[in-house]
């Protein structure tokens, strides 16, 4: 099974705390596919909007008082934002050896990071950005390339490396699944476990998929694990997930699954997500 080739990696930076563990594992993606990384940095045109408005004031989370909101310190602080986003892309790039670029845009963040990446063939963003409203589940920017089919994409969260995290991927025949599927064996670095969990109308059914996999699958220094569930229990699913506590989860929204249940899964669950 061949997936198609990255040559060229995204992601977007916004020196959030998933913003950096995005960058962090785009540059080990890169340099493990010899790929390209380009960094890629958005001023907010609302913020900037709301600065010109007498009325707007913001509230910081070390004072109670309200400040009012002011064009030129705003702008201030965005450059300082990206000057400190391109100097850590520069610094993980050039220890990694990873030939990369750095650009900076203004407008509507998803839209502007939606159509920076067009021409990537990876996107990798923050599950959630700076915002305290984003702390459970999505950021918008997440879940705009999620809604606008933007793939692969890659959702990340602090806490899990490139380097070492195990991967989990869906498979129930499907196309979508065997994109999925090839997309795992490209990531399976030697040492690490690649868990297949199977999703099979039937037991009978899932028994016969497990068998043709392991008899093409051939992968040396890795450990592969087959694992079966029903294909139809997204519930289920979110459990297995969360009990495996299985680094990469890495899957497509076009299985036999609805595309309803794949995003409110990768909304639900609290780890790093490749959607192919």
């Amino acid at each position: 099974m061949k997936s198609n080739l990255i040559r060229h990696i995204a992601v977007a930076l916004d020196c959030s705390p998933h913003s950096i563990a995005s960058l962090a594992a785009a540059a080990e993606l890169a340099r493990w596919m010899h790929a390209d990384l380009r960094g890629i940095f958005v001023e907010d045109i609302n913020l900037l909007r709301m600065a010109e408005l007498p009325c707007s004031h913001e509230i910081r989370i070390y004072t109670a008082e309200a400040e009012k909101m002011e064009l030129l310190p705003l702008e201030r602080s965005l450059k300082r934002q990206a000057r400190e986003a391109e100097s850590a892309l520069q610094r993980i790039a050039e220890e990694l050896m990873v030939e990369h670029s750095f650009r900076v845009y203004r407008g509507l963040v998803p839209a502007e990071v939606i159509l920076a990446a067009h021409e990537a063939d990876l996107l990798v963003l923050g599950r959630s950005g700076r915002s305290p409203s984003c702390r459970k589940g999505l950021g918008s920017t997440a879940r705009k390339a999620l809604a606008e089919g933007k793939r692969p994409l890659l959702l990340m969260r602090t806490g899990f490396t490139a380097k070492e995290w195990p991967v989990l991927v869906l498979y129930d025949g499907s196309k979508g699944s065997q994109q999925a599927l090839a997309t795992a064996l490209d990531l399976a670095q030697p040492g690490i476990t690649l868990n297949i969990l199977i999703l099979g109308e039937t037991p009978e059914e899932a028994l016969v998929m497990e068998q043709e996999l392991s008899s093409t699958i051939t992968l040396p220094d890795t450990v592969i694990e087959y694992h079966h569930l029903p294909l139809h229990d997204g519930k289920t699913l979110a459990r297995y997930i969360r009990l495996a506590d299985s680094g990469l989860l890495v899957l497509s929204d076009r299985m036999k699954l609805p595309v309803e249940t794949v995003h409110n899964l990768i909304n639900e669950i609290d780890y790093p997500v490749l959607l192919v």
